[in-house]
């Protein structure tokens, strides 16, 4: 089969496959849910030392955060903006567009791509937004829900020093931060991590502010011509109503899988190569580049780039969008370089440039962990279970078999670790905290 006949069938299976937050016309958070928890406050800050709230207004800094083993360039997207339309059956944003839904009270911000890959993982942080006083916590609800429903969800309400309150809503199961009502929290610590419990059709974080004690206090932290709750922006610095650019570009041994909710995608992402290299369903030698870009607009060009060690050009295409859409997929099928070295797969849309890094090896050219200088493996070849010394922790060891497919990945956090791997050859990475990595061959019999 001619790769051009697989890139063009690949490419028009793929035009039409968006990932974005399922906005359907039912709220995050009832109007039951919500009188429930005015009872809930109300009988918890009877215990909770009150200030006089004469201070100045708070202002915000973004909910999430990206854990320290993410990669990405970015990693969300705008679900749904707080509904400024007060007529039933229609909404608008703040900034006049159509991104929320009737009745929205909040912002949901979306983890994309990979969303239950990033949960799964603990990829994707929930953050306090603002110093502040916690009065109502709850978690141990499933996280995995995929459609509007009654069920609660894990979360937490924060009150800041001027009286305002913040909630955060779907966190995953035993994500929670383990403090109690009435501790407090400083802007920027860990409440939890995106997840889908509750009403949610995938994992995002439900952002809403209150400017007083109860919901009909609620502002948009967005300031915008439409805005019809409150003047002022209460962003530290506010975003876009659109970031139209690439979060992710990546090089993958075959095709990604995309399986429905609440399925975990897998991604067969690989940063190592080996020559001659065969991936699952692909022609020999090639393997796939991904691009995955967020507001998307339509007639923009992207440029992709396979960069050679010194940095020039060994490959180059393009890309123009055909439609406006929340967040789009995009893969080719390419030909890998056949030369050893570490090539860089470069991906610029909109002004926005991301990049990632792979490396090609031969088996004969690659040394083994036992021979690196700040690493011992040992026995190697081994009959399944090898012990890795390192004097240096925080190093991220990743496994890949002889198809550049990731089988083991683990965060270096003792002297001594133990690793059990099935029989055959793998290679290695071990990535620093400052991104400096080292390959090599492993054998097990």
């Amino acid at each position: 089969m001619k790769a051009t006949t697989s890139l063009s069938l690949f490419l028009f299976l793929l035009s039409n496959l968006a990932i974005a937050q399922n906005n359907s016309e039912n709220p995050c958070i009832t109007d039951a849910e919500y009188a429930e928890l005015q009872k809930q406050i109300s009988e918890n800050i009877k215990n909770i030392p009150q200030n006089d709230y004469r201070g100045g207004a708070v202002t915000l800094q973004w909910p999430l955060k990206a854990a320290a083993a993410l990669k990405d360039c970015d990693y969300y997207h705008i679900g749904a903006y707080v509904d400024h339309d007060v007529a039933v059956g229609s909404y608008k944003d703040f900034n006049c567009g159509t991104n929320s839904y009737d009745g929205h009270r909040g912002t949901d911000i979306a983890t994309w791509p990979f969303n239950f890959y990033k949960m799964d993982n603990d990829l994707v942080e929930v953050v306090a937004a603002a110093d502040g006083t916690i009065l109502a916590v709850h978690d141990g609800e499933f996280d995995r829900n995929c459609t509007s429903n009654n069920l609660t969800a894990n979360y937490i309400i924060i009150q800041h020093s001027d009286g305002s309150r913040a909630l955060y809503w779907h966190m995953k199961k035993n994500s929670v931060t383990k403090k109690i009502v009435g501790q407090t929290v400083v802007a920027g610590e860990k409440l939890g991590v995106v997840g889908s419990s509750g009403s949610a059709s995938g994992p995002h974080l439900h952002f809403e502010v209150w400017a007083g004690a109860d919901v009909s206090t609620r502002v948009d932290p967005f300031a915008g011509n439409c805005n019809i709750l409150n003047n002022n922006s209460w962003w530290i610095a506010q975003k876009p109503a659109k970031e139209t650019g690439i979060v992710r570009a990546s090089v993958h041994s075959t095709d990604i899988v995309l399986p429905a909710c609440p399925t975990t995608e897998t991604l067969n992402e690989s940063s190592m190569y080996e020559m001659p290299f065969q991936g699952p369903g692909l022609p020999a030698g090639y393997a796939k580049f991904y691009i995955f870009i967020r507001d998307e607009i339509n007639g923009t060009v992207g440029t992709m780039s396979i960069l050679n060690p010194d940095q020039s050009v060994f490959a180059t295409w393009t890309y123009t969008s055909s439609v406006d859409s929340k967040t789009k997929v995009f893969g080719w099928s390419k030909k890998l370089p056949t030369v050893a070295g570490t090539y860089t797969f470069k991906a610029t849309y909109n002004g926005v440039t991301c990049s990632s890094t792979f490396d090609m090896s031969t088996a004969a050219g690659v040394a083994t962990l036992a021979n690196d200088e700040n690493i011992e493996l040992y026995p190697n070849p081994s009959n399944g279970i090898f012990t890795i010394e390192t004097a240096t922790n925080g190093q991220l060891l990743s496994f890949y078999n002889v198809l550049g497919a990731k089988v083991y990945e683990t965060k270096i956090t003792s002297s001594k670790t133990e690793i059990s791997l099935g029989s055959g050859v793998y290679f290695y990475q071990l990535t620093s905290e400052n991104q400096a990595t080292k390959t090599g061959r492993v054998v097990v019999k």
